[in-house]
């Protein structure tokens, strides 16, 4: 009766220590180790109280405080074999030698928590016999690893018998238990007596041979088990350990460099995933995490240095999720994590928090001390869409955290909803737009301060949208950025304003045309042998051509920016600043760019003949580019007081409705001859 009692407690015992492994997958990572020492104290606990059981059942132990050391040490060993068991089924990787190692170490901890209990209890003349030993210690080890892997596979079981699967292998692990004390107790002869069992050698090897069954019958259900799944449910049929989910066989795919499952792996964790969401009621997140800046430090320091570390940006954000979180490499810069077993919204916002803090502490890769950031989309299933459109949801507020800036996270919403289906329906009319060649190029005159004698021109991109009218960049640049479509769009732009400086080259006309380049235009390391090759095809001097580019830009790539500069310097390229003066960046920095010109932003310019202030500030603008002998243009020049107030401080160049509105390449010329005419000295004609 009490055998009966004992085993039915190391039944619920085994049930117990299911829900313990549970505990510990969700576990923050801070929280993790002390939750693992306090479970592995409350098992080994348990297992020690049930080896007492069992021995106090044989009623051959009179006492177990003879040997206080030996009976520590019996704990120590029960402590042992439960920390060895739960630090291993809540590894995120099992390699098979560490599955070998853990159950050695159970194994081992297992015969000699019997033994120190034996010596405690003032067992006297002992000795081992050894062939008796050796299965005991091979059937506690085989315990410990059928013990391990069912824990494993039903970490990763998706099927809807969870609970009764549970209850069933902690039978056959109690059974397993039973039996292996039972072994190695055989295996310890005392006073020429084996404890608690006959001394007949023939009814010996009978009971070793019943003790054998109940292992067998383990190993038999659990085979038995995986074939169904195999056969029955193909999306759930093999168990890896890896980030302990389950993934088809023909989708086991794993990123080369990183190690992380790619996006084959991703999307078959995600079909299983829903698959019991939508079974039990429950929520996944997706986190689509971007590095931001990644770039620069591929140009700066070498891909061999970016690979390094991409490997160690993995590492972290491994480890900053929990056990029973999924993470892989979407590609390039780009990670994805699936947080599964959510209990409320503060769960997920701390593990995203936890990424972010991971990825902002400095790395160091090969003596070189690198910082990056990150920034985080988050969606929710199935409360933000299907799975095909959780990626694009996730992708679309990973956006909307960039715009915010550095270690942002966004959780997708409404407002993102919204601006998202707009992007996707204008990746579709970009895609159309390139096709049928709806873009137009418009020209705005730059002129002399003094004399509005013509310097050249800028050329302004212009969608000629079939429905909206005519369009200006800011409603489609970011879709052509985001989908890949800038760098069609920005060669046509450069062919087409190479043919203008090439047109009116033939009329006798030395024209400069500038080109405005978008911000990951200008980070592409093929752009000066892409520009060049469409010079030589315009035949097209490279002083006729200059490169704008944005004053934000050029304060969050310094470095590469720097770089680009000086290539772009060597080729004969003249590169404009844009928006020049709304950042500290200006006066700090600007000594060490290889630049020709500044353009004021039409914000300063614009108050110019109003305030003194402003005009004071825009002079004092214009006084430190001259010091660094740069040409100066205003933007947005609309009146006669402002061209006035700014000849009067010594602006170089402007532009604006002044003097002409952006006009099509057909009547650029048309304009310059007008511009001549009012005119009072020789233009450049």
């Amino acid at each position: 009766m009490l055998i009966l009692l004992l085993f039915t407690s190391s039944v619920i015992g085994c049930f117990f220590a299911f829900k313990l492994v549970d505990q510990l997958r969700i576990a923050a990572i801070k929280d993790h180790d002390a939750l693992l020492k306090k479970y592995s104290a409350m098992t080994a606990a348990g297992i020690f109280l049930l080896h007492a059981g069992y021995q106090f059942a044989s009623d051959n132990i009179p006492k177990i405080t003879q040997h206080p050391v030996d009976l520590i040490g019996s704990l120590l060993c029960a402590y042992l074999l439960s920390l060895s068991l739960l630090k291993t089924v809540n590894q995120k990787k099992l390699p098979l030698r560490d599955l070998l190692y853990a159950s050695l170490a159970a194994g081992v901890s297992g015969y000699l928590l019997s033994y120190f209990f034996q010596l405690s209890a003032g067992a006297i003349n002992i000795r081992i016999d050894t062939w008796t030993a050796l299965f005991a210690l091979f059937l506690a080890c085989l315990t410990s690893a059928l013990a391990i892997v069912t824990t494993l596979w039903l970490k990763s079981y998706e099927g809807k018998a969870l609970q009764r699967l549970k209850w069933v292998f902690s039978v056959e692990i109690a059974l397993g238990f039973l039996a292996s004390h039972t072994a190695i107790n055989l295996s310890i002869v005392h006073n020429n007596m084996l404890i608690g069992q006959p001394s007949d050698q023939t009814q010996n090897y009978l009971i070793l041979l019943l003790v054998l069954v109940p292992v067998l019958l383990f190993i038999t259900s659990f085979i038995l088990v995986i074939f169904y799944e195999r056969n029955v449910d193909l999306t759930q049929s093999k168990l890896t350990f890896r980030n302990t989910q389950t993934v088809n066989k023909r989708f086991l795919a794993y990123d080369p460099l990183t190690h992380l499952p790619n996006r084959d792996a991703l999307n078959q964790h995600l079909i299983i995933s829903a698959k019991r969401c939508d079974r039990n009621g429950e929520s996944l997140a997706l986190a689509y995490i971007d590095l931001d800046h990644f770039k620069p430090v591929n140009d700066q320091f070498g891909h061999h240095i970016g690979d390094l570390l991409l490997i160690e940006v993995s590492k972290r954000i491994s480890n900053a999720i929990r056990n029973c979180d999924y993470v892989a490499r979407a590609g390039g810069d780009e990670f994805i994590a699936v947080l599964s077993e959510i209990e409320n919204h503060q769960s997920v916002v701390t593990v995203i928090q936890r990424i972010i803090d991971a990825l902002r502490e400095v790395f160091i890769i090969e003596d070189h001390v690198i910082e990056i950031s990150c920034s985080i989309g988050v969606s929710m299933y199935p409360q933000d869409g299907n799975l095909q459109k959780l990626k694009l949801n996730a992708d679309a507020a990973m956006y909307k955290a960039k715009e915010n800036g550095k270690n942002q996270y966004r959780f997708f919403d409404a407002e993102i909803e919204q601006a998202s289906d707009v992007m996707q329906q204008t990746r579709v009319e970009l895609k159309k737009a390139i096709t049928d060649q709806e873009f137009r190029l418009l020209f705005q005159p730059k002129v002399d301060s003094l004399t509005r004698l013509v310097h050249g021109a800028e050329a302004l991109l212009r969608w000629q949208h079939p429905t909206r009218g005519l369009l200006s960049p800011n409603s489609f640049i970011e879709a052509a950025e985001r989908f890949g479509m800038i760098e069609e769009i920005n060669a046509w732009v450069l062919s087409q304003a190479c043919s203008t400086i090439r047109l009116a080259r033939d009329r006798g006309i030395d024209l400069s045309i500038s080109v405005n380049m978008s911000n990951q235009q200008f980070r592409n390391k093929q752009l000066g042998s892409l520009i060049q090759s469409i010079l030589e095809s315009h035949e097209v001097e490279a002083r006729n051509l200059i490169l704008e580019v944005s004053e934000t830009n050029a304060i969050h790539h310094q470095a590469q920016f720097k770089e680009t500069l000086r290539h772009f310097k060597k080729q004969g390229l003249k590169i404009s600043l844009d928006d020049f003066g709304l950042h500290p960046f200006s006066l700090t920095h600007l000594q060490d760019l290889e630049i020709s010109e500044v353009k004021l932003d039409r914000t300063l310019t614009k108050g110019v003949a109003s305030s003194r202030t402003a005009l004071s500030i825009v002079e004092a603008i214009v006084k430190l580019a001259h010091a660094l002998d740069l040409n100066v243009v205003a933007e947005g020049v609309e009146d006669e007081d402002q061209r006035l107030a700014l000849v009067s401080i010594g602006c170089d160049q402007m532009q604006g409705f002044l003097f002409s509105k952006p006009v099509e390449q057909k009547f650029l010329f048309d304009v310059f001859s007008e511009l001549q005419l009012k005119s009072t000295t020789q233009s450049l004609f």
